[in-house]
């Protein structure tokens, strides 16, 4: 397995980390392995550069989060470089926030079927998602909890990044997230009184891959507890 760069990104490439904040690398592989290894506080991500490549060319939120706040730890080859360079914005967002959105009022309705971390961690994505793409379609992403706490006009939305790490009963989370997508305007009659079901077939048409990895998670969790 050939790594040709390792980058370090999130909080501790920004120079804002907390307590607790975890450890974000990436590591730049020759082949077509992709794999995420979490142990601890460590967070390991292994992509292939031709897929990296073609995502920054496409726009992906991601890679412009690399492109943006990433730091080289290895980098002989200047792989980094060469990823700004090809990087361009989408003209819209609007397939990333309709994602995030529909997953959203899943966990409004059905989060309490979640354990109360898990249940945070998603929560936390779909809002730090729809205010990321909503930055970059302004061609001026921001990645940082507390920066998109600034810009967030939702109070639901800021309550939530600036006290992530806060414990909180899932109905909290859970009316917090509601407001938030109203507030947004992301707020959806349909999806707020959808069945379990069709969100699943919706999840499986718009490859939301974020809910569909959950639903799995949770269902892997459920046969290991019963077993």
């Amino acid at each position: 397995m050939p790594i040709a760069a390792t980058l370090l990104f999130g909080s501790l490439a920004r120079a804002d980390q907390s307590e607790g904040s975890d450890t974000d690398l990436l590591m730049i592989g020759l082949d077509e392995e992709t794999r995420h290894v979490s142990i601890g506080n460590l967070s390991l991500f292994l992509y292939p550069w031709r897929q990296l490549e073609q995502d920054a060319r496409d726009g992906d939120l991601f890679v412009c989060h690399l492109v943006r706040e990433a730091k080289p730890l290895i980098d002989p080859d200047n792989y980094l470089p060469r990823l700004r360079q090809v990087f361009q914005f989408r003209s819209s967002y609007a397939a990333e926030i309709s994602r995030a959105s529909d997953f959203g009022w899943f966990l409004v309705s059905f989060g309490a079927e979640l354990n109360p971390q898990l249940l945070t961690k998603r929560a936390l994505w779909c809002v730090r998602t729809i205010l990321i793409a909503r930055s970059a379609e302004e061609r001026n992403p921001v990645f940082a909890p507390e920066r998109l706490a600034e810009r967030a006009q939702s109070l639901s939305a800021q309550d939530l990044l600036r006290n992530r790490r806060g414990s909180r009963d899932d109905i909290a989370v859970r009316n917090a997230l509601r407001q938030f997508l109203i507030d947004a305007r992301l707020d959806d009659r349909s999806l707020e009184h959808a069945d379990r079901a069709e969100f699943i077939d919706r999840f499986k048409a718009t490859a939301n891959k974020v809910a569909l990895q959950t639903l799995r998670q949770e269902e892997d969790s459920e046969a290991s507890y019963m077993a």
